[in-house]
């Protein structure tokens, strides 16, 4: 299975997590972190409270690297969603504190 790659940088604020996409060289892979894992790994966004999207996608653009190596690591594991438009998502646990 050929490693996920990022080749776009678009990324989605969908209320529930920030989606993005990733490509593995024979399909798009739909991946996605969640607002929690956001809150809890980057100490300057609140964890309580109303938080504006700019300030998750703002935490997202800090945390990428994390965030694309804890995606590749899923997908080259076969650790998918069972259902659900996001394939691959990205939790608190898949992150470094």
């Amino acid at each position: 299975m050929p490693q996920l790659a990022f080749l776009e940088e678009d990324r989605l604020f969908d209320g529930e997590c920030i989606r993005f996409k990733g490509f593995d060289g024979e399909m798009d892979v739909t991946c996605g972190v969640t607002l929690y894992a956001l809150q809890h790994c980057d100490p300057d966004l609140p964890k309580h409270g109303l938080v504006s999207s700019e300030a998750f996608l703002a935490a997202f653009d800090k945390l990428l690297t994390e965030i694309h190596q804890a995606a590749r690591t899923k997908h080259a594991r076969g650790l998918y969603e069972a259902e659900g438009p996001v394939k691959i998502m990205v939790h608190r646990q898949d992150l470094s504190p």
